[in-house]
C-alpha cells in the first residue's frame, strides 16, 4: 500500500527525500501527509483514459474525499472540475482562484443560502436532487430573474457491491429520485417545460464508492441511457449531458482486489460510445466524479506509538496519539487498513516466532474515550516500541475531511512532499482554534 515515490532507507521509510520520522518529528503527529507524485500519477491516468472523439469528457474531482486550496490549484492546471456540497466548499473553491464555471454543487437537502451561492457564483452546474428542491430553486431563480443550468439526479436502482452505508442508488436510497416514479418525473419536467430560468441539460446518477468492478459502471451506464431515450421520446426534449458520478475504488490491504482503473474508465467511455449510437441520442457530453481514486492512496497518516499493553486475556493493544477523531471510517463502516512501523521497516518475525508468539499481532487503537476507536485490528507487526512512528496507508480521502475535535482533540496538519518539496497546505489546529467561535461572557 506504500505510495508512488516511498523507498526505505537504512531500515527507514521515505517518501520524496525525507524520512517518516523527520516529518513526524517536525509537523507533529498525527500528521496528515500526501505523496504529491501519486497524485500526479492520478490525474495523468484519468486524462489519458477518460476521453472520446465522440463527446467531451469531463473529470469533476469529489472534493468531500478531501479539499484544500493547494488541491485546487492542481486540479485547475489538469483542467478538472471540482464538486461541492456547502457554502463552505463553494467558498473555499473560490477563494482559492479556482473557475467556478468548473464546479457542480450537490447535495439532498441544500440549503436557501446553498442555492443562492451557487447562482450568484455561476457555477457549471447545480445537481437537483429531488422534486421539492427543483419547486425552491425555480423560485430563488424567478426572484434572481437568472438562469441556471442543471443536472436532475436520478436514482437508477443498481445493486453496487460495496457497504451499505456507501451505497447510493437502491430504491431506498436518500438520494435523487426513483428511475421508475413516472409521477414524480412528470411533475420535475412540468416544471423545466414552464420555467424562463431553469434549463435541464442532463442527468446525474452515482451508484456507490468504492466499486473495483466494470461491470457496474458499465450497467449503470446502459441504464441511464436507455432511461435517456425513453424520456426523450416521452417529452420530446434532447439532453446534452451524462453524469455518472464517482465511487471508484482503491486498495486498502492486501487481500483487496487489485483495480484497473484504465480498463475501467475506457469501458465506461466505450459502453457510453455505443449506447449513444444505438439509441440516436444526442449527448455531446459525459462526466465522471472521482475522489478517492485521484487522492486516497496518495495519502497516508503518521502517528507516535504512546504505549503497549497487554490484557490479561492476551489481547496486545499498540495505542497511537490520535484515532476516531482523525480517521472515523473504521468506526463508521468497519474499514481495513495497512498499518507498518516507518522507522524499522525491515524487521521481519521468523517463521518460529510467528508460530510461537501470536502476541505480535497488535489492535491499533487510539486515545478517544470510545471502545470504538479502533484504526486496525489483529495487525502483524515486529515488536513495537513506545516512540516508533506509525504509518497508516490510503488515508487520503475521508479523513482528515471526516475529522473532528472529539475529547477536545486538535487536528493534525496536512502537508504536500514531492521530492526535496514541503507544502503544509494545511496547518496543524492551535488550542486556540478549539475556543475560537466560543462565548465566554458570562451574564
Amino acid at each position: 500500500m506504500r505510495t508512488k515515490s516511498m523507498r526505505v532507507i537504512d531500515n527507514n521509510l521515505y517518501v520524496g527525500n525525507y524520512s517518516l520520522v523527520e516529518l513526524a518529528d517536525k509537523y507533529k503527529t498525527p500528521l496528515y501527509v500526501y505523496d504529491e507524485v501519486g497524485i500526479e500519477e492520478k490525474i495523468k491516468i484519468f486524462s489519458e483514459n477518460f476521453k472520446s472523439n465522440k463527446f467531451t469528457c469531463e473529470i469533476i474531482y469529489a472534493s468531500k474525499a478531501f479539499l484544500a486550496p493547494y488541491l485546487c490549484k492542481m486540479l485547475d492546471a489538469a483542467g478538472f472540475g471540482i464538486d461541492a456540497v456547502s457554502c463552505g466548499d463553494m467558498h473555499l473553491i473560490n477563494k482559492s482562484g479556482f473557475p467556478m464555471n468548473r464546479v457542480i454543487l450537490h447535495g439532498n437537502n441544500k440549503s436557501i443560502e446553498e442555492l443562492e451561492m451557487a447562482i450568484d457564483l455561476e457555477i457549471e452546474y447545480i445537481v437537483v436532487d429531488s422534486f421539492a428542491e427543483l419547486v425552491k430553486l425555480e423560485e430563488l431563480a424567478k426572484a434572481k430573474k437568472k438562469k441556471v443550468n442543471t443536472l436532475f439526479r436520478i436514482n437508477p436502482g443498481i445493486h453496487a457491491d460495496t457497504h451499505a452505508y456507501i451505497e447510493t442508488s437502491l430504491l431506498s436510497s436518500k438520494f435523487g429520485e426513483s428511475i421508475h416514479d413516472d409521477e414524480i418525473l412528470n411533475k420535475v419536467m412540468n416544471i423545466y417545460l414552464n420555467s424562463k430560468y431553469l434549463h435541464l441539460d442532463g442527468f446525474h446518477s452515482h451508484i456507490g464508492s468504492q466499486i473495483n468492478n466494470p461491470k457496474s459502471f458499465v450497467a449503470e451506464a446502459k441504464t441511464m441511457l436507455n432511461f435517456i431515450k425513453r424520456f426523450e421520446t416521452k417529452y420530446n426534449y434532447k439532453m446534452n449531458t451524462l453524469n455518472l458520478g464517482g465511487g471508484f475504488g482503491i486498495k486498502y490491504t492486501d487481500s483487496d482486489k487489485e483495480i484497473d482503473l484504465e480498463l475501467i474508465l475506457n469501458e465506461i467511455v466505450k459502453s457510453v460510445e455505443e449506447g449513444i449510437a444505438r439509441h440516436g441520442l444526442s449527448i455531446n457530453k459525459l462526466m465522471i466524479e472521482p475522489g478517492r481514486a485521484l487522492v486516497g492512496d496518495s495519502g497516508f497518516t503518521l502517528y507516535k506509538c504512546g504505549a503497549l499493553k497487554t490484557t490479561f486475556s492476551g489481547k496486545k493493544y499498540l495505542f497511537i496519539d490520535g484515532g476516531m477523531s482523525d480517521n472515523i471510517r473504521p468506526a463508521l463502516y468497519q474499514a481495513k487498513y495497512t498499518v507498518e512501523v516507518a522507522n524499522r521497516i525491515k524487521d521481519e518475525l521468523t517463521e518460529e516466532e510467528e508460530y510461537e508468539n501470536l502476541l505480535n499481532f497488535y489492535d491499533v487503537v487510539g486515545k478517544c474515550c470510545e471502545s470504538g476507536d479502533i484504526i486496525a485490528l489483529n495487525v502483524k507487526l515486529p515488536e513495537v516500541k513506545k516512540n516508533d512512528t506509525i504509518v497508516v496507508y490510503a488515508t487520503g480521502a475521508y479523513t482528515y475531511s471526516m475529522a473532528m475535535n472529539y475529547n477536545g482533540l486538535t487536528k493534525g496538519a496536512v502537508i504536500f512532499v514531492k521530492e526535496d518539496k514541503i507544502r503544509e497546505v494545511i496547518r496543524r489546529e492551535s488550542l486556540d482554534d478549539l475556543i475560537n467561535t466560543c462565548n465566554f461572557e458570562v451574564e
